[in-house]
């Protein structure tokens, strides 16, 4: 199937293909590094712009 798709892909087509996979690992890494993240750092970055001390 997928040697199939690769052999109609024209050479201007590659780059679109290839913006979109890099576009789609950009997201996935980004939840993947949200749902890891610790609730307090959350918590804190949120706060942030609310608080004049700095920590």
């Amino acid at each position: 199937m997928f040697k199939q798709f690769l052999n109609q892909v024209d050479d201007s087509q590659v780059y679109l293909i290839t913006s979109l996979g890099i576009f789609l690992l950009f997201f996935i890494m980004v939840a993947v590094l949200l749902f890891v993240m610790k609730k307090d750092k959350i918590k804190y970055m949120s706060e942030l712009p609310l608080n004049d001390d700095v920590k």
